[in-house]
């Protein structure tokens, strides 16, 4: 009994390495390339370690020609707004769907889980003809409010699952006391569900972070408006696949996220293991 269960603790410690070493693994890399002088990483026979590592790299990507200031400030900015919007917005829908009941609730949710299982690329062409048509493409907001609208799905149903274990009792007694719905919903439920609020609000943060080809569509090639995504691009494109230059500007872009998940990342898991149990 006692080896069995030491072969499957050392089992499941091999698996959390291995999952490791592949999860971790590119990242190791890309650090590793960032700090090469400029041309080696395409040396023969591979370079795993750089003879003479260096910062230079770093200072490109920094300066004007790259500019990743400005891409970094825009994807700070459209993350920030559209997930503001996706939780205000797919709060009050989740707070409908778990609180209320009425005919086509079921439908609903079934509406929009398949609606957050749809590739966004799917719907670039479509999405892209809307925007045009309200004019506006080639501003920031081109690049907001589709990503409002894809963050909607998985944010209303992580917030449902959180409002349905509420106690109902909490909000009756408010309402006994004269408080409405809406006062309820923002003075009662909103602080109660903060952990849901941080999970759903962190994971449509990383989604309009990393998004790519919608950015790369309605920004029209305009560097005032390219995300870090799309400059990373044109990075490439400019320098012929300058790969320490690349790699450089992705561990910049990587910074903000993982400081992010770090500093929220209790408030996440607790967020996502709402519902899970009662």
């Amino acid at each position: 009994m006692i080896l069995r269960r030491h072969r499957r603790t050392a089992l499941s410690i091999l698996v959390v390495i291995l999952v490791a070493i592949y999860s971790l693994g590119p990242l190791v890399w890309i650090g590793i390339t960032s700090i090469k002088p400029a041309g080696t990483e395409f040396r023969i026979p591979l370079e795993y370690f750089p003879a003479e590592p260096t910062l230079e790299s770093y200072r490109v990507v920094l300066s004007e020609t790259f500019s990743i200031q400005t891409a970094l400030f825009n994807s700070v900015t459209v993350s920030f707004v559209a997930m503001v919007g996706s939780l205000l917005l797919s709060g009050f829908a989740a707070y409908v769907i778990a609180r209320f009941r009425f005919r086509w609730r079921f439908a609903v949710i079934l509406l929009v889980q398949a609606a957050g299982m749809i590739p966004p690329i799917i719907v670039i062409a479509p999405t892209f003809i809307m925007l045009r048509a309200a004019g506006l493409v080639g501003t920031v907001w081109a690049i907001i409010v589709p990503n409002i609208a894809y963050g909607i799905p998985l944010a209303t149903l992580l917030l449902t699952a959180y409002f349905t274990r509420i106690p109902l009792s909490i909000e009756e007694a408010a309402q006994l006391d004269g408080a409405g719905r809406v006062r309820v919903y923002w003075q009662i439920v909103l602080p109660i569900s903060t952990p849901a609020m941080v999970s759903a609000g962190v994971l449509c943060f990383l989604g309009s972070w990393g998004e790519f080809m919608h950015a790369f569509t309605v920004s029209l090639g305009l560097p005032r408006l390219r995300t870090v995504p799309v400059a990373i691009l044109s990075y490439t494109q400019a320098f012929e696949m300058q790969w320490s230059w690349v790699s450089a500007a992705t561990v910049i872009s990587i910074v903000p996220v993982v400081v992010l998940a770090v500093f929220f990342q209790r408030g996440v898991v607790r967020g996502l293991t709402a519902g899970a149990v009662n």
